[in-house]
């Protein structure tokens, strides 16, 4: 057990003293005065899976409509995501033995929010 650990540590170590070797290595190689700005795109759609739990969690741990709506709204979902938040209340909907009145009245209060959340709906109506 012991053995192992101290195997990993020195692993991480080494890890750890070749990023610090590289990061010295693009300082000498950056003109001096300037500063490299790094664009990284995240294609793993981690905010996307964090997006949908937080709306999974949200929906099921609200007491009312009013305060999951309210919730759900201040989270301030990206233009484009309006998809994300309409499938999780269609699934979650889906997943209940009887149908809650609950997810028809979230659902209608985003649409008497703005339009682009009655879009949305209409939208993932037809495709599920």
């Amino acid at each position: 057990g012991s053995d192992d650990d101290s195997g990993s540590n020195s692993g991480s170590e080494s890890e750890s003293e070749s990023e610090d070797e590289q990061e010295a290595v693009d300082q000498e190689l950056a003109p001096s005065g300037e500063k490299k700005t790094v664009v990284i795109e995240d294609l793993s759609e981690t905010d996307l899976v964090h997006l949908r739990r937080t709306i999974y969690l949200t929906i099921m741990s609200s007491a009312t409509f009013e305060e999951c709506t309210h919730k759900l709204a201040k989270m301030d979902i990206p233009d484009g995501r309006e998809c994300e938040l309409v499938n999780m209340i269609i699934e979650c909907c889906s997943q209940e033995r009887t149908f809650l009145r609950y997810y028809g009245l979230v659902s209608g209060r985003f649409c008497l929010l703005h339009e682009r959340w009655q879009d949305a709906f209409e939208e993932g109506f037809a495709t599920q």
